[in-house]
């Protein structure tokens, strides 16, 4: 049976020795306590017996100095016997004697939540507080311990309140923030967390006044401005709250989802046509760049004037509406369309049509309901970008950020197009620093151009990471910034930081198929081919009409060829070269699943279109897709 330790030291706070039943000692002998504190942090090791008494008498000669510590570990032996003298080293045994420093220590480097949670209640305070030395040996080593234990409780304290923020236990986060910034008063990363909790919590009032604290702590101590983190953080709370009309605030359009109609008065309809207009309203509210007329303020609206879409328009305020219909041309079918109407001219900017099999599981109504509320992001994104001409100030930098898109998809993914999209990406930033979905998105195009070998350099990656890294402090619990962000970090190369950012942007948003789509391309990079697969697929599900479909079907070619299913790499392969006839990765992976079928000349020809689609096609390029597995085929084409 484990033995509990007789004696325990606490060394974090002040200094205080304990028998087992909770006595205290008194070690009124100031060396005394500070030979003890430094046994206590070189366990299990042990310290010799030179190195302690130059510590406390290097003043003195050598025999002398040591006949004084002889005198001190006798007096230690009558009061407390827990230090061991072993030849010309003394030491601490832990099982005899437990310190809360190196105990602190060994709890501090976990990743467990509740393991950290007891590092940071034993974290009383610096080494020895309060405690006064004549001996200047002793004196400088004391300094270091209290700064290197001080930097760990910091790091501990700072991945606490991390996990607990990703957690949803703000008001814990905030208890732990508290002792943080009280621990490291000039740590402005723990300002930032501290507003976003306070934010989080509804205290918006506080999480600006935490700033304005920030800000004079920083003028006194340093005679600087917060960082420009920091202050786009505060301005984007104080837009957020400064009272202002939502479109004129933030530069976001309205949409309101009306009613779908039951065409044929169909019994049992009317139930299933309100659940998906609901969720359909629900999907909406979650993307950035729109708001959603609530579904109360919709039917008071559609009561005195129920079918002029004009009214209804003027009345709510709304950019667009969303429309549609149910049918039921037989049992256990349902015949859905849904429509984008225009407020402004009522001109239909989209319709989809399909018929839904309702006999089994609700997922296919699901499937449903997520992949037209994807496609009416699009559609909308597509709108707003194309009246960017004609907006008020407050709206360009979304205008920016939407045309950002449009000019990298709609010209192919090349150099020119990625440096162009860049380009409005920067001038949307310069617009509207806080604009976290901007830092995001631009993150992840010059991830992945750097990672294809389109953008070069250690610049443009260390751009592209302060830009994920802005983004997740401006916006750290946004579903869509959670999810461009992270797959921009796990194409730098750190895909065990963001497995957990994508995981919570799909807790945020279980619709969002960009988040579910990344997370199997991390899965992937990190060798979890089946559930990448799944998760790759389940993005494509939800949004099976996406312009990023390209880019997601060529990734789970790549995951299927790994695990041999070589079949249905070859589908999806296909279905990337269909999907965007421009993105010459696709054509590189559709080759190399040709070659891996034995399919020589048709893998050949895959590589030929690559190039023709990239005549600066390069063999470096492809290895970056296909490693080794084309250079006899880029050989017969000259590349």
């Amino acid at each position: 049976m484990h033995q509990m330790p007789r004696f325990r030291l606490t060394l974090l706070g002040g200094f205080r020795l304990e028998d087992g039943d909770g006595r205290q000692i008194s070690i009124t002998s100031r060396k005394a306590q500070g030979v003890l504190s430094i046994l206590a942090l070189s366990a299990p090791g042990s310290v010799t017996r030179e190195r302690v008494a130059a510590m406390f008498w290097g003043d003195l000669a050598d025999e002398r100095a040591r006949h004084s510590l002889r005198q001190l570990l006798s007096t230690l032996r009558r009061e407390a016997g827990i230090v061991e003298a072993s030849g010309e080293t003394l030491s601490l045994d832990p099982m005899v004697c437990a310190a809360d420093a190196a105990e602190f220590q060994r709890l501090a480097a976990s990743a467990d939540p509740k393991v950290l949670e007891a590092a940071v209640a034993l974290y009383a305070g610096p080494l020895l507080d309060g405690f006064l030395s004549k001996d200047e040996a002793f004196e400088e080593w004391l300094r270091g311990e209290r700064a290197r234990l001080s930097k760990i409780a910091v790091g501990a304290m700072s991945r606490l309140a991390a996990l607990l923020t990703t957690q949803l236990a703000h008001e814990s986060a905030e208890r732990v923030l508290r002792l943080l910034l009280q621990a490291d008063p000039l740590n402005e990363e723990a300002h930032r967390a501290m507003m976003r909790s306070l934010d989080a919590q509804g205290r918006r009032g506080e999480a600006l006044s935490q700033y304005q604290a920030c800000r004079e702590l920083f003028l006194k101590r340093l005679g600087v401005e917060p960082d420009a983190a920091t202050r786009a953080l505060y301005e984007s709370l104080r837009r957020e709250g400064n009272g202002a009309t939502g479109e004129k605030r933030t530069g976001l359009c309205v949409l309101a989802v009306l009613p779908l109609v039951n065409v044929a008065r169909t019994p049992g309809l009317e139930a299933l046509a309100a659940s998906m207009v609901e969720d359909m309203a629900g999907h909406l509210a979650r993307l950035p760049g729109f708001r959603v007329v609530a579904q109360a303020a919709v039917s008071s609206a559609l009561q005195a004037n129920p079918g002029d879409l004009e009214h209804l328009a003027r009345t709510l305020h709304a950019a667009y509406l969303v429309t549609g219909s149910l049918r039921q041309p037989e049992s256990g079918r349902v015949r859905a369309a849904i429509q984008v109407v225009d407020g402004a001219n009522l001109q239909y900017l989209w319709s989809v049509q399909q018929e839904i099999d309702v006999s089994g599981s609700p997922a296919s109504i699901d499937d449903f309901v997520a992949g037209a509320s994807a496609k009416i992001e699009q559609q909308i994104t597509l709108a707003e970008a194309r009246a960017g001409g004609t907006r008020e100030q407050s709206h360009v930098a979304w205008d920016k950020m939407r045309l950002a898109g449009s000019a990298l998809f709609s010209a192919g993914w090349s150099e020119e197009a990625v440096e162009a999209s860049i380009r409005l990406y920067r001038e949307a930033i310069a617009l509207d620093p806080g604009l976290a979905l901007a830092r995001a998105q631009k993150a992840l195009i010059m991830a992945l151009a750097s990672k294809s070998g389109l953008l070069r350099g250690d610049a443009v990656r260390e751009e592209a990471r302060a830009d994920a890294e802005m983004a997740l402090a401006l916006e750290p619990a946004k579903s869509e910034v959670l999810g461009c962000a992270a797959c921009a970090l796990a194409d730098l190369g750190d895909p065990e930081r963001a497995l957990p950012l994508l995981e919570r942007a799909i807790e945020e948003n279980p619709s969002n198929a960009q988040a579910h789509a990344a997370l199997g391309a991390t899965q992937l990079l990190r060798r979890q081919n089946e559930l990448g697969v799944e998760s790759l697929r389940r993005g494509l599900r939800i949004s099976p009409t996406d312009y990023r479909r390209s880019f997601w079907l060529t990734a789970l070619a790549g995951g299927l060829v790994y695990l041999q299913r070589l079949d249905e790499a070859l589908d999806a392969a296909q279905g990337a070269c269909r999907a965007d006839a421009k993105f010459f990765p696709a054509q590189i992976v559709l080759a190399v699943v040709l070659a891996r079928q034995g399919k020589a000349a048709e893998a050949v020809m895959a590589l030929a279109e690559a190039r023709r689609i990239r005549p600066r096609l390069v063999i470096q390029e492809i290895r970056l897709w296909a490693g080794r597995a084309l250079d006899t085929p880029a050989a017969s084409l000259g590349l």
